[in-house]
């Protein structure tokens, strides 16, 4: 379960009485942590680039393909950390994580 990141995407523009959560449609998951996801981050300029911590000790730079069958792919894998990665996240422009 905490292994993968579960993607949605709004179906449309939302009603004011309509929140967030009821006008995402699931889309899939991506696969690629071998422990459970500790957190996510992305930006606003780049909202098709995912980055996500996990307790693998790792972090993984994901794109988001929402067009295609796949909702997504793993563009890098970044390892180094010692002990599980609790969080992560990204400066404004996303050229930068702190993990």
């Amino acid at each position: 379960q905490g292994r993968f990141l579960q993607c949605a995407t709004p179906t449309g523009p939302s009603s004011s009485s309509q929140t967030m959560a009821e006008s995402l449609v699931y889309r899939g998951a991506l696969a690629g942590h071998r422990g459970w996801v500790t957190a996510i981050a992305t930006t606003y300029e780049q909202s098709n680039l995912v980055v996500s911590s996990s307790r693998d000790k790792t972090i993984m730079i994901w794109e988001l393909t929402p067009e295609q069958e796949a909702i997504g792919y793993a563009r890098k894998l970044l390892t180094g950390h010692c002990e599980p990665v609790a969080s992560v996240v990204l400066s404004s422009d996303g050229q930068f994580a702190l993990s």
